[in-house]
């Protein structure tokens, strides 16, 4: 299944959340950095509690990305070869589209992550015998392979630090205001890869969604209220069935010249480890998704 499919109730839910957010918008948004002069995160106004002040920041984008790594596909009469995607011609770094949509209200920040990848027809030729699931593939034969890839963050994050490191005087806002939050949410990696041998005409498919839990920081430092350097980091882990182990990790500048728009560019590196299965029904991608990303920032 192409992740174009696979994408659009996840865009369809974001939408929905989104919708029912704005309905509670004052209006009149404030911004985060519009409040730096008080020197904190603004107080909640003692009617809080009948409308909800949100600010709420759609971010498309595109990444230079490629998978990497060694896998194992199973279903066959023997185990499977662990092969490395490079020998399969698969490592090829293509343009692709991804997303980040988040909604704060004060200290607290929801977040909807989604990166994506496809490749279609890449053809290799065997340098030994190896073995996908059911397709077995002699040494010197060609293969034509396809793979599509969507990952998912959802994350719950609060501001554990929101403080000036340099402030011009106490009211004309600052130079450097750093900030912490504490994040915490799951990982959904849903994946396919098919292969077919065009020597023989046989074909392989295998198609799989994996889970896990996450936890770890991201680090802000805003400076002169326009510029931004965002760094993150988390770990993940499924150790049940279908196992899930990763490390996620990336930086991030942005400049944003009006409060309502801004641009970015940064680096994301998402290091894995799945597995399902064992013996001769063992599925094993040992990888990464790396890569250059750019976009824009538009905030309601």
């Amino acid at each position: 299944m192409n992740w174009h499919f696979r994408a659009i109730p996840i865009f369809a839910s974001l939408a929905c959340v989104a919708s029912t957010c704005a309905a509670g918008l004052p209006e009149t948004l404030r911004f985060l950095h519009q409040d730096d002069a008080a020197g904190a995160i603004a107080e909640p106004p003692p009617n809080a509690g009948r409308r909800v002040d949100w600010n709420v920041q759609i971010e498309p984008m595109a990444r230079f990305t490629a998978p990497a790594g060694e896998i194992r596909l199973p279903g066959g009469s023997m185990r499977g070869s662990l092969v490395e995607l490079e020998d399969l011609n698969l490592d090829a770094p293509r343009l692709m589209p991804g997303f980040d949509i988040s909604l704060r209200n004060g200290p607290w920040r929801i977040n909807a992550i989604g990166l994506f990848y496809d490749i279609d027809g890449q053809i290799a030729t065997a340098d030994e015998d190896l073995t996908f699931g059911t397709l077995s593939v002699a040494d010197g034969q060609r293969t034509s392979i396809a793979h599509t890839y969507a990952q998912i963050d959802l994350r719950l994050a609060r501001t554990i630090v929101d403080r000036p490191i340099s402030p011009r005087t106490s009211d004309e806002g600052h130079r450097v205001r750093f900030r912490l939050d504490a994040e915490a949410g799951v990982r959904i990696y849903d994946f396919e890869f098919e292969i077919e041998n065009l020597d023989t005409g046989g074909r392989f498919t295998d198609d799989r969604t994996f889970f896990e839990p996450h936890a770890g920081f991201k680090a802000g430092f805003s400076m002169f209220e326009d510029l931004t350097i965002d760094l993150y980091t988390n770990f993940g882990a499924w150790p049940f069935d279908a196992s899930a182990f990763s490390w996620d990790i990336g930086v991030g500048f942005q400049w944003r010249p009006v409060d309502y728009f801004g641009a970015q560019i940064g680096y994301r590196s998402t290091i894995f480890r799945l597995n399902e299965g064992s013996g001769v029904n063992e599925f094993e991608w040992n990888g990464s998704y790396q890569g250059l990303y750019a976009g824009l920032q538009f905030r309601f």
